[in-house]
Order: C-alpha cells, then structure tokens, then sequence
C-alpha cells in the first residue's frame, strides 16, 4: 500500500515539510491499530482514522498517524466528547458569540484533558512510549505514542513469582518418601541455606532502591504472597495450605544486615528479583542429593521456569527481551563460580533466547 503518492511528497519537500518513508508510516499504522486494541481492551471506546476515511465525529479515542518525517510524526490519540457536549462547547464559539468564560467550554476542556492523562496512564502501562503531544509541536492536542517499551510491573510481578514459589518450594521441601511426621533431616540445613541466600540478595538489593520503587515491591511481594496462599489453600485445603508464605513478605523485607554502598549502576526492583531468582534456581540446580534430590530438584524448576514461561507467551517481545537482558545481566554480576555457568546459560537452557542472538 502506498500512503503518500510521489506527486504529493515532491510538494511537501519543497515546502519544507517532508513527510516520513514509505516503510516508516506503515510501522506507525500498525503501532495505531496496537494503540487502539489496547485502549478498547481497557473498555475506552477508540477507533482508528485511517487515510482516506470519510471525516465524521465519534466519540471516544481518535487514533490517527501524522505523516511527516519530524518529532511530531507517528501516532495520535485525541479524546472527542460525546455530541451533546461538544456541541454545547462549540455553540458559545461561533462567530461573534465567543465565550471563552462560560462554564460548558471550561467543562469540555476539562474533560479532555482528564480524558488525555487517563488514556497516557492506559498505555504506559500497557508498554507505550507516551508524551503530552504539545511537547512536539504547539499546535498538537492530546497523546503521541512513540512506540512500545518493556512493562517493568509485569516482569516484577512474574520475577515476584517465582523468588516466593522457590523459597516456599524449598522451605517445605521433603526427599520423595520421607515421612511428613518425622523431623527434617540434614537436607533441611541445606534447603535454608539455598533460600537464604534467595532472601539476603532480596534484602540487600531492596535497600538500594528508591523509597518509591521500595514501597512499590514492598507491595508486590505482599499482593503476590497473599495470593500464592489463596491457590494453595483452594488445592490442599485450609489447614495444609503453606501459611510460611503470608509470613515471607515480611522476612524479605527486613533491613538487611550489612547496607550496601549506594556507588554502582542504578538498580530497579526488576534487576534485584532477577539476581534473586537466578541463584535460588542455579543453587537448587547444583544442590547435592543429601541436600535435594535430582529428580525433584528438576520438578521444581521445571515448574517455576514452566510458569513463567507461560506468563511471557503471550506478552509483547520488549517484555521479553529485556527479560532475556536481565538474566544476562545477572550472570555478569554472579560473583559464585559454581553459579555463573548456569546463569550465564540460563536464556538459552529454557528456549527463551536463540543461541545466536
């Protein structure tokens, strides 16, 4: 398809205002039909003005592609108000009956930009590049959407996950056969050495972040918590759920023992539950028998690595590969040799990256 004809591009360029190739306004259709998708999957009324349309009035979300090769290019959201109100707006602007102090026009102006910031929240944190349009150019109204970015809260929540999943797994963890009844025997001294590693590297890392990002996996890790125990409580019943995970959240949020210097690369919530997850699986992974058994040191990552994979299926690449970032970022970090081969594969071991990315 082509959207801008060559007689109409020559034009342009003499005017000083080219519009953008071919091949870059057909990626920003496509990222206007992804914008719309997800505005109506968060029940917005939207739409899409594709070229050539007929003009008309709806209400709700006018997603819309300025052509011209500039800042200002790409993608548009504009809020348009019902009928009856923007008619209502628009009968105190004809001519010779301006009022700019009337309440219905100062009510219309008020609910767009209401309606803006709610559909830049949407897509924030839907994984969208969003900026107040009048930024780029005086003259724009409404969202510019600069394409799709990783959403760092779903990576946090699936990392949340399994850091809980495997200290819980490894807390109640008991050699196939034995004996629920009898005391732990030496493994249990293994398994609590294995999840405490898990929670110092929480711990550590936590106190390095801002109050805000603090606060915000404080929350995380609680929210998640009381959830897993819920699901165990719908399968084993009241009484057999593992109620040790209402109580982890606080564990993991203990001032640590020794605070780290605040010196070094930033660190996001996201980076410190990566490095937390890769040396509990790594260390279950290379956990001697008389500590877990093979067999079911294999059931439990597989389970683990088999959920989170489950929650990236469906998720757009950006989330997924700055995960894949992530991991490997955490196997630069490893400082335990016995650990670092395996993080360091970690990726490509449970097919979430090529071998020749």
């Amino acid at each position: 398809m082509t959207y801008i004809d060559t007689r109409t591009r020559a034009n342009a360029a003499e005017s000083g205002v080219p519009h953008a190739p071919e091949e870059v306004i057909a990626e920003w259709h496509a990222l206007a039909e992804t914008v719309c998708r997800e505005l109506r999957h968060a029940g917005l009324p939207a739409y899409v003005a594709h070229p050539g349309a007929p003009a008309g009035r709806r209400a709700g979300a006018c997603v819309s592609v300025d052509t011209v090769d500039g800042p200002a290019g790409g993608v548009h959201v504009d809020w348009n108000p019902g009928d009856s109100l923007t008619d209502a707006a628009l009968g105190f602007m004809e001519p010779g009956r301006s009022q700019l102090l009337e309440p219905v026009i100062e009510h219309h102006v008020r609910v767009g930009s209401l309606m803006d910031g709610t559909i830049r929240s949407v897509l924030t944190l839907a994984g969208f590049r969003t900026r107040d349009a009048v930024e780029l150019d005086d003259l724009s109204s409404g969202t510019h959407v600069a394409g799709r970015q990783p959403r760092q809260w779903y990576l946090e929540y699936i990392l949340t996950e399994g850091v809980l999943g495997l200290i819980a797994a490894l807390r109640s963890y008991r050699p196939s056969g034995d004996d629920p009844a009898e005391p732990a025997g030496a493994g249990a001294e293994g398994t609590a050495r294995i999840a405490g590693r898990g929670i110092r590297i929480v711990q550590d890392g936590r106190h390095r972040l801002t109050d805000d990002d603090r606060r915000e996996l404080d929350r995380v890790l609680r929210r998640l918590a009381g959830a897993m125990h819920s699901q165990d409580m719908a399968h084993k019943g009241f009484w057999k759920a593992d109620r040790s995970l209402l109580e982890l959240p606080d564990e993991l949020c203990l001032p640590a023992r020794q605070p780290p210097a605040a010196a070094g690369s930033p660190v996001t919530p996201a980076r410190v539950l990566t490095a937390a997850y890769l040396a509990l699986l790594g260390s279950i992974e290379s956990a001697g028998e008389d500590t877990v058994d093979d067999d079911d040191a294999v059931e439990i990552t597989e389970a683990s690595t088999g959920t989170l994979l489950r929650r990236l299926d469906k998720a757009p690449d950006e989330d997924r590969q700055e995960l894949i970032r992530l991991f490997r970022q955490a196997a630069r970090d490893e400082t335990d040799p016995d650990l670092k081969p395996f993080a360091t594969g970690f990726p490509e071991a449970i097919g979430l990256a090529d071998e020749d990315e």
